[in-house]
């Protein structure tokens, strides 16, 4: 026996979508005001609260020493890695191909502090590194130290294959410095 002011559990009621919806929230206009207002005031007060800008004179032209002139010199400008004081030159003056390789006549010159050099080559065709040997005409240059004022100058032979190559300049320890092409 059913009593009527029982509802059948199985009826169907209508569903209401707006009991899903998140809750309303108050307030959330009066954030954005506040977030505008210190965004306004930061943009202000860096304006107005910089310090005065400095004011830069022209440089003035310097006298050229004979140090300065030294180091406008020929050759590309290396600085030796970790010694900012360390300065010098270095430059290919001429190459020549053999049927064994190429061997190259360079100046390395010293224009302020301790300079150390040495040399490596590779074929801009390939990895493969290649360290002097013997075979260059005297004098002979390998690796070595200079010092402010001194200049050394000799001849590399390097067994490579003929072609366009990259001579790179290195510490005495071997720490790459600088490069200059080699044309084949």
């Amino acid at each position: 026996m059913t009593q009527p002011w029982q509802q059948d559990p199985y009826q169907r009621r209508p569903v209401d979508i707006d009991a899903y919806a998140p809750p309303k929230r108050s307030g959330g206009g009066w954030w954005f005001a506040l977030i505008g207002l210190v965004a306004v005031g930061a943009v202000l007060a860096a304006l107005f609260l910089r310090p005065p800008a400095q004011r830069t004179d022209p440089p003035s032209p310097t006298a050229t020493t004979p140090a300065t002139e030294a180091a406008a010199g020929p050759g590309m400008p290396f600085t030796m890695p970790g010694s900012t004081q360390s300065h010098g030159r270095w430059e290919m003056i001429e190459h020549t191909w053999t049927s064994d390789g190429v061997i190259v006549r360079v100046r390395v010159t010293a224009d302020s502090g301790r300079v150390s050099y040495g040399f490596v080559a590779f074929s801009n065709t390939g990895t493969d590194v290649y360290e002097p040997g013997s075979g260059a005409p005297e004098p002979e240059i390998g690796s070595g130290t200079l010092t402010a004022g001194q200049s050394i100058e000799g001849h590399l032979f390097l067994q490579l294959p003929q072609g366009d190559a990259t001579l790179i300049l290195t510490t005495a320890q071997g720490r790459q410095m600088s490069a200059l092409p080699i044309p084949g």
